[in-house]
């Protein structure tokens, strides 16, 4: 919307007008020297010349009082630049507030010296050398710490040195690392141990720990923490979703958010205050801002560059629409360390996909009409884009077809749906059309810019939903993307304890034969680990069919041995079935139930049972879920898992174009759209029993084709199966 603003303003002006003037200007301050560059909004030459900053101001919103400091501050810093170019004796400034359509609603000029302006420039340029001084200060007493840095446990566990090894070769050769490493051999310390030895060396300058779920984030704090404990001096930082931390104002704007409003001007005593401790959490950052009156998540982003390691969710780094462009357009000496690897090419798949759904865009339009009437131009967009989906010809008895392309007018429907939307923000509806705006608006971007992306490396579905269609643009290949995300990169480490096949794994993340596979054996006794199997099948077909022996195998399980199990299964609805086999064949069993959609607090509760008390429990789970992966219950709060079937995705037509695509470029489609995946799972959730040298118990596998070869060979080599 600013964007648009200024181009509307700037067209507006007469040809005695330059806009987007570039200036460059090189100074020193406190024995630094200094690169400043930018660009004047609007320029008009003259004795006594005029430089005009836009800044965006909403129709419906009252103008300022007068100009707002850091935008006045652009603008002097500008007039000076041109000062020191030009010599010239004094520059008027404007900043002008305009709309999204380019009308003017204020405009606060005044003329100052040159002297004046080089006084201002000189205070706002010796604050950021300060600034930067501070820096320079804290990197120097990082590094030493860092090079006195021991491992921050006693001894190595078996492969995590020759893990560490791979690790900062990776970082010194600037190159992405694949590695497989069982769970329970301590991968967060041994992949961050030799990052901050590598950053302390200087052949990194920033570390991002990436992570599928929040709940994978606590062994990388543990190990900082220990590390911090050991002398480690090195800023880390948790960033946390927009949505957690947003206090919840109308809109993110300064109209009409009082802490957006003058966020920059508090946020250097903020920032100040920060640097006083290393441990920047969640809790933290939020009482700063609170304290402040500052946007947390911008704040957040602020500490973004100058923490020393980042811990945060995938999209951050590769999903276009939210990827911090402030550090991963900008800089390339930082390191990724891509924790549980095995989940980004399916999350990578998701953020560059899209979807125009034709009952989401008609149930919006009918909460639009009660609200604003049928007469609005984003009334029209709506109605235009449901024109367009509405017109897909489907057979009676189709609800879901591939199509060969996008329909030829959806693209441009889909476009003028997203201007009208945009354009929208600046007067919003109000009731719940106006709440579901930003919901809108996320979903329309995603499917243009999946249409504006390369056609070739997409499949085109359709699905019926009533009288409405869905079009969704599923992306096939995620390697292209994530090969030159990490191109520039000083070191990109992909790691999990099931990425596997290996050289597969590769091949989808976007690695190329110059990159590094490592895999690690498991450093635990393999007779501690009893793998049991079971010939039952387990199909979609035959699963009514055979509950009743799938909860007869579980109860002897647990009755053999009673204590703390979850079972694993492949859909919420399967696991219905098999509770109930069991709560009307076992009726004293206890059982723990996971249900679709927990709130985090129902998740901890869950959890929580298992760690509560020793008393024999029973629970229930999806594979591939939250308690599948990420979750660590050593000892006798889990002696043993139930995997029901082999984890593979559900047939739909998704992972059927994926299958054609797969066969098509790498030979084996059902092995990459299915198996891999499927195995990845069953693997995750087997690694939850065995987490330290002292643990034993049991993985009951229960479906006929774990005696197969093709599934045999994706088991781990230090698995020993008793039946």
């Amino acid at each position: 919307a600013g964007a648009k603003g200024h181009k509307a303003r700037q067209g507006r002006l007469d040809d005695k007008w330059q806009t987007e003037v570039p200036l460059r200007l090189m100074t020193e301050a406190e024995g630094l020297a200094f690169c400043i560059t930018g660009r004047m909004d609007a320029y008009c030459d003259a004795d006594v010349p005029i430089i005009e900053e836009l800044k965006l101001c909403w129709a419906d919103a009252a103008p300022p009082r007068a100009a707002l400091p850091a935008h006045r501050a652009q603008a002097v810093v500008y007039a000076h630049m041109l000062c020191a170019q030009t010599a010239k004796p004094a520059v008027e400034i404007r900043v002008v507030y305009v709309t999204e359509g380019g009308a003017q609603q204020a405009s606060f000029a005044e003329t100052l010296s040159a002297g004046a302006l080089e006084a201002e420039f000189t205070a706002l340029l010796r604050a950021l050398a300060q600034w930067e001084s501070l820096q320079i200060k804290h990197r120097a007493k990082r590094d030493q710490s860092l090079q006195a840095l021991p491992f921050p446990f006693d001894s190595y566990r078996s492969g995590q040195r020759e893990m560490a090894v791979q690790v900062f070769t990776a970082i010194k050769n600037q190159k992405r690392l694949f590695a497989s490493m069982p769970t329970g051999t301590g991968k967060s310390a041994a992949v961050l141990y030799p990052s901050l030895k590598a950053l302390g060396q200087g052949l990194t300058g920033q570390i991002f720990y990436l992570t599928a779920r929040t709940t994978a984030r606590q062994a990388a704090l543990q190990a900082l923490g220990l590390m911090r404990e050991k002398g480690m001096h090195a800023r880390s930082l948790i960033l946390n979703a927009k949505e957690k931390q947003c206090p919840g104002y109308s809109r993110c704007h300064p109209d009409f958010c009082p802490r957006a409003k003058g966020h920059f001007v508090r946020l250097p005593a903020a920032l100040d205050e920060m640097l006083q401790v290393t441990d920047w959490n969640g809790d933290a950052v939020a009482a700063m801002a609170e304290k402040h009156s500052l946007c947390p998540f911008e704040f957040a982003l602020s500490l973004c560059e100058i923490a020393d390691v980042v811990i945060c969710d995938y999209n951050y780094a590769f999903d276009p629409a939210v990827r911090i462009k402030r550090i991963f357009d900008w800089r390339a000496n930082l390191t990724l360390l891509v924790d549980e690897s095995h989940n980004l090419a399916s999350r990578t798949r998701e953020m560059l996909s899209g979807v125009s759904d034709g009952e989401a865009l008609c149930a919006f339009r009918r909460s639009l009409g009660r609200a604003a009437g049928r007469k609005g131009p984003l009334y029209k967009a709506l109605t235009g884009a449901l024109h367009v989906l509405r017109a897909i010809p489907m057979d009676e008895d189709q609800t879901e077809i591939p199509l060969p392309a996008l329909p030829p007018d959806l693209p441009e429907a889909m476009r003028a749906l997203l201007e009208a939307v945009t354009d929208a923000f600046a007067a919003p509806p109000p009731g719940e059309a106006g709440q579901g705006l930003g919901e809108l608006y996320l979903a329309v971007i995603g499917f243009v810019a999946a249409a504006e992306r390369d056609g070739q490396n997409y499949a085109v579905l359709c699905r019926r939903q009533g009288r409405e269609h869905a079009v969704k643009l599923w992306c096939l290949s995620v390697a292209e993307h994530l090969t030159e995300a990490t191109r520039r990169l000083s070191g990109v480490v992909y790691f999990s304890a099931t990425l596997s096949p290996l050289t597969a794994m590769r091949t989808l993340l976007g690695g190329t034969e110059e990159d590094a596979c490592f895999a690690l054996p498991s450093p635990f006794p393999p007779e501690n680990l009893r793998v049991i199997r079971h010939r039952i099948d387990t199909r979609y077909a035959m699963r009514r069919q055979t509950a009743p022996r799938v909860a007869a195998a579980i109860a002897q399980a647990y009755a053999a041995a009673p204590g703390k199990y979850i079972a694993y299964f492949p859909s919420y609805a399967y696991l219905r079935l098999v509770a109930g086999e069991l709560a009307a064949a076992a009726p004293a069993l206890p059982m723990l139930v996971q249900r679709s959609g927990m709130a985090d607090d129902d998740r901890d509760a869950f959890l929580s049972r298992f760690t509560a008390d020793g008393k024999p429990l029973l629970g229930l789970a999806v594979l591939g879920g939250v308690f599948a992966e990420g979750i660590d219950l050593p000892g006798e709060r889990l002696c043993g898992v139930m995997i029901v079937g082999v984890g593979l995705p559900m047939l739909c037509p998704e992972q059927e174009a994926l299958r054609r695509h797969y066969g098509q470029t790498l030979g084996d489609g059902f092995a990459y759209a299915y198996r891999y995946p499927g195995m990845q799972k069953v693997l995750q959730a087997a690694g939850r029993v065995i987490r330290s040298e002292t643990d034993k118990g049991t993985v009951l596998l229960i479906d006929n084709r774990y005696f197969s070869r093709e599934y045999l060979s994706l088991c781990p080599p230090h698995w020993r199966f008793s039946a």
